[in-house]
C-alpha cells in the first residue's frame, strides 16, 4: 500500500513538473513569436514612411536607393551636423542633389512636417520593441527554477528570428540583432542606421 502511495506522489510530481515545463515553453513561444513579428513591423513602419515621402515630393515613379538612404538618415536625425533641416541644410541639399529638378519647389514646410511625424512614429515602434525585449529578458532570468528550465529548453530558441531583407538571424544572434536596432550607425537597406538625436528644424 505504501509503495502505491509513493508511486502516486511521484507520478503527481512528474505531472506537475511537466505541466510547469510546458507552461514555460508556451510562454517562450509567445514571447519569441511576438518579438519576431514586431521586428518586421518596425521595418514596415520605416518602409511606409519612405514610400509616403516619394508621394510628398511627387516623384513616386522615380524611386531610388539613394533617396531611400537620405530619408532613412533623416528620420534618424543624421543631418543635424550638416545644417539640419533648414533651407540650405544638409537634408535638403541631399534631396536637391538626388533630384535637381525639385530644388526650386516650395515643399519645405510639408517635408519638414512629414519627416518630424515619421521620426516620432519610427521612434515609437523602436521603443515598443525595446520594451518587449526587456520583458523577454526579465521573464528568462527571473526565478531560479524558471531560469533553469529556460536554459534547459534552449531559450532563446530558433523561433526567435530577426529578418532584414534576405538575411536571417536566429536564437541568441537574433536577440543581439534586435537590440542593435538602436545602437548601430551604418545602414543596410536603409534600416540598420539608428542615431536617435532630437529633431532640429531651423527655418532661418
Amino acid at each position: 500500500m505504501r509503495n502505491y502511495i509513493f508511486l502516486g506522489v511521484a507520478v503527481l510530481f512528474v505531472v506537475i513538473g511537466l505541466g510547469y515545463v510546458n507552461s514555460i515553453r508556451n510562454s517562450g513561444i509567445e514571447y519569441e513569436t511576438r518579438l519576431s513579428a514586431q521586428y518586421l513591423d518596425n521595418q514596415n513602419n520605416l518602409s511606409a514612411y519612405i514610400a509616403g515621402f516619394y508621394e510628398q515630393l511627387g516623384v513616386a515613379d522615380r524611386k531610388s536607393d539613394k533617396l531611400d538612404q537620405i530619408l532613412a538618415d533623416a528620420v534618424k536625425g543624421r543631418y543635424e551636423d550638416a545644417g539640419g533641416f533648414g533651407k540650405g541644410g544638409g537634408f535638403f541639399n541631399a534631396i536637391a542633389e538626388a533630384y535637381p529638378d525639385l530644388a526650386g519647389l516650395d515643399v519645405y514646410d510639408r517635408i519638414v512636417d512629414y519627416v518630424s511625424a515619421g521620426r516620432e512614429s519610427y521612434k515609437a515602434t523602436q521603443s515598443k520593441l525595446l520594451d518587449m525585449l526587456r520583458g523577454y529578458d526579465v521573464w528568462r532570468q527571473q526565478g531560479i527554477f524558471r531560469s533553469m528550465v529556460v536554459s534547459l529548453l534552449g531559450v532563446p530558441s530558433d523561433r526567435l528570428i530577426a529578418r532584414v531583407g534576405n538575411s536571417t538571424w536566429q536564437g541568441d544572434d537574433a536577440l543581439e540583432k534586435m537590440y542593435q536596432i538602436v545602437l548601430v550607425t551604418d545602414a543596410r537597406a536603409a534600416y540598420e542606421t539608428s542615431t536617435m538625436k532630437p529633431l532640429s528644424v531651423d527655418k532661418n
